[in-house]
């Protein structure tokens, strides 16, 4: 079932290849067409006929500003704009003009930030009533003996329009010709020329509105600084010099600037030739934005005819269309424009010179916005080459049409496949959580000492079911039943033997104890001797297995009640004292912590005798250590009750069967009270198991420097 989408998913994925190549060659095809009405355009041509003389680091371009420009001295309304700074240092002052142009209807703005360490306001000059004879004023230092803006404008008719801002206060301000022009003397107003000063930490900065000029006429801006208003005016910077011949020279060679500005005849035509999910841009010869039309994110539906608007009228169509796209899409390649900061306005250097004078070229990559498109870049015009079109469309929405039908294509085998797949795989799921559970339920069933616990008839899941697994429930059902009835068998086998063998033994001991043994010779009263021990300890055996067998109903139906373990362990040590007065009992610590329990006290103190005895029989010294601690390690606190001796030590590896009936691993050491014929059935420290589990405790033993420790441990109530 994952084979199956994957093929599909190979086979929807290279039809989607061949539909974007068919996308590559339409969208080249509608390039040439573009190419060739722009090329017989007379208006796109005129237009780029200024851009083909030689190119000059001083030119200027007026951005095309979406919003309006307010002339009220501050730059809020030009963030929105992308264009860049023009700067200008002084060589000789710390004097700096930083310059920005924008173009909005058919009016030009500029914006000119200067720094200005001592600004200095015009100031009205006044004029004396009786001047002497010969002393005329110098009229230009009455036009402007303050900091002064200078723009010069050529005219189409070849002649400089020269206008100046003087301010005589930050706020609005009018230009005034600032050169004698015919029936228009300096000092007189312009009219169209707005223009608003504000001071700033550094110097001021000027917000001006002129009329739009010709695309690439010369156009100049400088400003002249003096730091008294009787200081002459020979310090200046800009593109021209203001105080040449008042403005009167040529513009040709004092103003080296040149104003370029988009079309807005190219941008009509470019606006016919712009679908929906597609953006056209036209950049004359020196990468100059000239006409840009973006449609990448308007509505598609008013393009589409009927059947493919219909395409997109479920919320499910564009949801796959969204997913397949994304799955699709390979990682495009960013623009080299896009490892610097700031986005660019017009067409670098690098990407004119990466086409050819006639073959265009079509990639995908990632723009400096972050859209995904097919960009088709070609040139316009051959010997020479006028201007350079971008034709960028969509990647999602171009292809959207066909994209969303192979989408609906793959979701269907995607779909039916995922249903196939999720079914397949609840049901193996539900398999394998049902043979989990009969495992945990089987692995439940068998206690740790091998005892199968009581079953009913249905004690398993899945017991009632007909497949494999309920035929598997039923026979493991089964097998546990007869291994619990053999157990039950087994563990009253030790009660009927005893009772059995008791009558023999009986009979045995009885025979042996009439005999008279003075009438025997030396071998047959050993003989006699020998078998008298061997009824002993079968007497003991048997004794044992009874006594175990008591033990065990006994726990099974004892009644629990709060013991306070200090308290009975001080008790306990008095009487163990009297019982063995050759023995020395110690308790540790001296103050008992009080803890409480709950158990039988007389199994407890079963309990501790069988450890007691068990201490004493291998002690290698008449010391012994009563030891109760609490323990806090585990999530339910216990109570720790040890027996502590110096006695061999014992091999970590039988620490887990010390406690099993009928194990006895350890020598008695010799001259210790047990080295004598005392049987050893190994069912002490099984008993102390019995108990310590009837009230939900464990048994431990553990080497602890020279001593042997043995205990159980029992929760705290």
């Amino acid at each position: 079932m994952l084979v199956v989408p994957l093929v599909g998913w190979q086979s929807v994925k290279q039809l989607y290849v061949a539909l974007q190549q068919t996308r590559i060659d339409d969208q080249t095809l509608k390039v040439a067409n573009m190419r060739l009405a722009f090329s017989e355009s007379p208006e796109v041509a005129s237009w780029l006929e200024p851009s083909l003389t030689a190119e000059q680091t001083t030119d200027w371009y007026a951005e095309q500003s979406r919003y309006p420009l307010f002339v009220d001295g501050y730059d809020d309304d030009w963030r929105n704009l992308l264009g860049g700074w023009y700067s200008y240092d002084s060589a000789t002052s710390d004097n700096s003009l930083r310059l920005r142009l924008a173009k909005r209807k058919q009016r030009l703005y500029l914006f000119l930030r200067v720094t200005d360490q001592q600004l200095i306001y015009h100031s009205v000059p006044e004029l004396e009533t009786n001047p002497g004879e010969g002393e005329v004023p110098d009229r230009w230092l009455q036009l402007a003996n303050g900091d002064s803006v200078h723009i010069a404008v050529k005219t189409t008719e070849g002649d400089v329009e020269h206008g100046l801002f003087r301010a005589i206060a930050p706020g609005s301000v009018a230009a005034v010709s600032g050169s004698d022009q015919p029936g228009r003397p300096a000092g007189g107003t312009l009219s169209g020329w707005r223009g608003f000063w504000s001071r700033t930490a550094d110097g001021y900065q000027l917000e001006a509105s002129i009329a739009l000029p010709a695309n690439g006429t010369h156009v100049g801006v400088a400003i002249v600084d003096v730091d008294t208003p009787e200081e002459p005016r020979q310090r200046w910077l800009g593109t021209f010099d203001p105080l040449s011949g008042q403005g009167n020279s040529r513009p040709d060679s004092t103003i080296s600037s040149r104003i370029f500005f988009a079309s807005e005849s190219a941008q009509e035509q470019l606006q016919s030739w712009t679908n929906s999910g597609v953006r056209s841009r036209l950049f004359d010869i020196r990468g100059r934005l000239v006409a840009d039309v973006n449609k990448l994110y308007t509505t598609a539906l008013d393009d589409l005819d009927d059947e493919e608007a219909a395409s997109f009228e479920g919320v499910l169509d564009a949801l796959l269309f969204r997913a397949f796209s994304f799955m699709v899409a390979d990682d495009l390649p960013l623009l080299p424009e896009q490892r610097n900061a700031a986005v660019r306005l017009n067409l670098s250097q690098d990407r004119r010179l990466s086409v050819g004078d006639d073959q265009p070229i079509t990639t995908r990559y990632v723009t400096d916005e972050n859209d995904r498109v097919l960009g088709t870049l070609a040139p316009i015009g051959q010997n020479p080459l006028r201007a350079y079109l971008l034709l960028e469309a969509n990647e999602e929405h171009a292809s959207a049409y066909a994209g969303s039908q192979l989408a609906r294509l793959f979701s269907m085998l995607l779909l039916v496949s995922l249903l196939v797949g999720c079914g397949l795989l609840f049901f193996a799921i539900g398999l394998s959580s049902r043979i989990r559970r009969l495992s945990r339920e089987t692995q439940q069933a068998v206690s740790v000492e091998g005892r199968v616990n009581a079953l009913s008839g249905n004690g398993l899941t899945d017991i009632d079911a007909q497949d494999e697994i309920g035929d598997l429930s039923r026979k493991l059902s089964s097998l546990l039943s007869r291994s619990a009835q053999y157990t039950q068998y087994l563990e009253a086998l030790s009660g009927r033997l005893s009772h059995e063998l008791r009558t023999p033994l009986s009979v045995v001991r009885t025979s042996l104890e009439n005999l008279d043994v003075d009438a025997l010779d030396e071998q047959s009263r050993v003989l006699i001797e020998r078998a008298e021990g061997g009824a002993v300890q079968l007497g003991r055996i048997i004794k044992a297995l009874v006594d175990s067998t008591r033990l065990e109903n006994s726990v099974r139906s004892a009644s629990l009640q709060e013991v306070e373990l200090g308290g009975w362990l001080r008790n306990v040590c008095e009487i163990y004292s009297q019982l063995y007065p050759d023995v020395r009992f110690v308790i540790r610590p001296q103050e008992l912590p009080e803890l409480r329990v709950r158990a039988s006290p007389e199994l407890l103190q079963q309990a501790m005798d069988k450890l007691v005895d068990n201490a004493v029989s291998f002690s290698r010294n008449a010391s012994l250590v009563l030891q109760l601690s609490r323990d806090d390690t585990r999530a339910e606190s216990h109570a720790m009750l040890a027996v502590a001796n110096q006695g061999p030590a014992i091999d970590e590896q039988q620490w887990s069967t010390l406690f099993d009936p009928l194990i006895s691993l350890r020598e008695t050491p010799a001259g210790s009270e047990a080295a004598d014929d005392d049987l050893h059935l190994g069912l002490g420290l099984y008993m102390v198991r019995l108990i310590a589990r009837g009230v939900g405790g464990e048994v431990f033993a553990r080497n602890q420097d020279k001593w042997v420790v043995f205990g159980v441990s029992l929760p705290l109530s």
